[in-house]
């Protein structure tokens, strides 16, 4: 390394240290807090994202930003408690398109700061961001044998480089959060169980149920809201599980699982499936096994 170069490295590295005691003093006395006072809010947004712009202010808690996407995917940014997991199929979908069509992001994501873990809570827009982040992650290091879908870092730079918006609220109430949250989907069905405070266990199954049933049946799962037989979108499965959840009275405690449920009810689809479907149909639920979705969820329900 040239001593240009250490010094160079050598200054990088007492700036960062700089802001982050500056945003430790600051933030710190009111660690326990749920808001932080108005007149630093300006200077904490700015110390966690120091080249972020703000371009609009609503209030002094609420404004609009601008932030070049590497800065973006470096921030202290998490998905909102009760905001859905990110849909992988979904993510892939949008980060392939966004990734080809080498055009500036036209969108705007909802954030929230949260002062108990200094983080950028996504309300809106946790798809977008988790594309984002998938486009990062896949071409991080050179590879000049195969460059997969996303190409490598410096195919990427026109997107690293260019910017996107964001709306910022922060000393927002859970209330006022959540209001938000289903004023901004009310275009989409969100799963009552990331708009209710349900228990963390019953979450938590239905969650592992629903990945293990995305990764083991993924060509069922589609992106689109209501696509056709036998598909079913990620969301309205999360639905369908918590309410066969609710109709078995589900907890550690029952004997019967909620996979267990659904693997006896897709086996019993299998052997008496009606013979009116179409041949596409059934050579694709032979192939991959599941025969759950040929069926409604109304009529799933019946089933299980």
């Amino acid at each position: 390394m040239s001593i240009k170069n250490f010094f160079s490295n050598k200054k990088s590295k007492l700036i960062i240290e700089e802001d982050e005691n500056q945003e430790h003093f600051l933030l710190h006395p009111y660690k326990n807090s749920e808001f932080i006072p108005t007149n630093i809010i300006k200077k904490a947004f700015m110390l966690l994202v120091p080249t972020a712009e703000i371009i609009h202010v609503y209030s002094e808690r609420h404004f609009i930003s601008k932030i070049k996407v590497s800065d973006l995917l470096n921030a202290p940014i998490t998905n909102w408690k009760y905001n859905r997991p990110p849909d992988k199929v979904r993510c892939d979908d949008i980060a392939k398109y966004i990734y080809l069509s080498k055009t500036p992001l036209d969108t705007m994501l909802y954030l929230n700061f949260n002062n108990k873990t200094t983080t950028f809570d996504v309300i809106d827009g946790i798809h977008r961001y988790t594309s984002l982040k998938i486009i990062q992650e896949n071409n991080a290091t050179l590879d000049f044998i195969t460059t997969g879908d996303y190409g490598t870092n410096s195919d990427a730079k026109w997107l690293y480089d260019s910017c996107i918006i964001l709306n910022v609220r922060f000393n927002s109430t859970e209330g006022e959060t959540i209001e938000l949250f289903k004023t901004l989907n009310k275009s989409t069905p969100i799963p009552d169980l990331y708009i209710r405070d349900v228990s963390k266990e019953k979450r938590d199954i239905i969650e592992i149920v629903a990945n293990n049933w995305q990764v083991k049946y993924k060509p069922h799962f589609s992106a689109n809201n209501k696509p056709n037989k036998p598909n079913i979108n990620r969301d309205r499965f999360i639905d369908l599980l918590e309410t066969i959840y609710i109709k078995y009275n589900m907890n550690d405690n029952t004997k019967i699982t909620l996979e267990e449920v659904l693997e006896r009810a897709n086996w019993n689809i299998s052997n008496n499936y009606p013979r009116k479907l179409t041949q596409q149909i059934i050579d694709k639920c032979k192939t991959t096994g599941c025969w759950l979705f040929i069926y409604t969820d109304e009529q799933i329900l019946k089933i299980v």
